[in-house]
């Protein structure tokens, strides 16, 4: 009886996988990077054609999209890119305060210094990045250096949950960052932050609940100016 080789075939598995992930990353920077605004219905077939790619590995890149948040399934119009609501803005920030409170309240603790080594080496990071206006490396510098914060918690379930939240409001981050101007926004505050993480417990607590209240009422002012454009732009029958 003949030996069948159980890994036969799997180098054209690998090979599908990866052209359905530059395939995402393609897509997935065409959101952020403001090309495929909020709304925008993703044509299958264009699309594809567009990538060179086949329907199917368009449809697998956008499952893993959809779980980050950034485009979702609508009846009748197929793939869009998510739009993000003022009740999201809400209830993500209120998850995202609870997690990084807790882990306010860890570093404070235990006082690590190469987590605080680490945090400081992103906020030159991201005040550099800042004043270069690149939105992407803005958007990382903030994503990781609120990531290793909730790692000083020790607790893999909360950077789970943390990691889940943030890439939810990628999107909105990233309109945030292309709109800081007409936002007002002239200066990142983390480094106000870090020093607050380097004081007592409270004023930790104070600051961080700050910034992030700030994050949302700048992301809701974002979602208001948006909405009054539309408005504007939209012809009256």
């Amino acid at each position: 009886m003949p030996v069948t080789n159980p890994i036969t075939g799997l180098g054209a598995s690998i090979r599908r996988q990866s052209t359905a992930e530059q395939a995402t990353e393609a897509i997935r920077h065409a959101i952020l990077s403001g090309r495929l605004p909020p709304g925008t219905p993703l044509r299958e077939a264009a699309l594809a054609a567009e990538l060179g790619i086949s329907r199917s590995t368009l449809r697998e890149a956008a499952r893993t999209l959809e779980s980050e948040g950034l485009v979702r399934y609508q009846m009748n119009r197929g793939i869009v890119v998510a739009d993000i609501t003022g009740p999201d803005v809400a209830d993500i920030y209120a998850a995202r305060t609870a997690v990084e409170l807790a882990a306010a309240d860890a570093l404070t603790s235990h006082r690590d210094p190469a987590v605080y080594a680490r945090l400081a080496d992103l906020v030159d990071q991201i005040e550099r990045a800042f004043g270069h206006g690149d939105v992407a490396a803005v958007l990382d510098g903030d994503r990781l250096f609120h990531a290793t914060l909730v790692a000083a918690t020790g607790s893999p379930r909360l950077r789970r949950l943390h990691g889940q939240l943030q890439q939810e409001q990628r999107l909105a981050l990233a309109l945030a960052e292309r709109s800081r101007h007409e936002l007002g926004r002239i200066a990142d505050d983390h480094r106000q932050l870090l020093d607050a993480l380097h004081r007592s417990p409270e004023e930790a607590r104070a600051e961080l609940t700050a910034h992030l209240q700030a994050g949302a009422a700048e992301l809701q002012r974002l979602l208001d100016l948006l909405a009054h454009r539309n408005e504007r732009e939209t012809p009256r029958g």
